[in-house]
């Protein structure tokens, strides 16, 4: 591990962290030491890559997330915070596409589609950042700023 990007001592909350770029940075993250809780809306995805974080020795949970809903956000929150304390690293990875021309996608669609990509972002940012802005927690010494 390299001493120039030690996370030894926190906690990374990384939601869609189970597949995709989401499940390779839930891994960077753990393997410079950090404790990983990467979450999803798949269970066998979420188990999936807990046992990948544990495999090399790092600390997690498994608990499963639906950005689309705040009650989902703020169990994984207490979860993470009754188990490890703190949340200093919040990754926001969830996202769902369409592969279709823009013509074809109904209103429907696009209204799923920003209610994971965009309003999941406010929602795990708002339930997150109170816990990594409490002092002592959060990038650095002291807390975020």
């Amino acid at each position: 591990m390299s001493s120039l990007f030690d996370l030894t001592g926190r906690v990374a909350v990384v939601i869609g962290g189970t597949s995709g770029l989401g499940r390779a940075i839930a891994l960077g993250l753990a393997q410079h030491g950090a404790a990983v809780v990467a979450s999803g809306r798949r269970l066998e995805a979420v188990l999936d890559t807990a046992a990948a974080i544990e495999s090399f020795g790092g600390r997690t949970l498994r608990v499963q997330v639906d950005v689309n809903f705040r009650e989902s956000i703020d169990g994984l929150r207490d979860s993470v915070t009754g188990a490890f304390g703190r949340i200093d690293i919040l990754v926001n990875a969830a996202g769902i596409t369409s592969k279709k021309p823009t013509v074809e996608v109904s209103e429907e669609e696009w209204c799923s589609l920003t209610g994971t990509n965009l309003n999941g972002v406010l929602r795990a940012c708002a339930v997150a950042m109170p816990v990594a802005l409490s002092p002592g927690a959060g990038a650095g010494t002291g807390g975020a700023s």
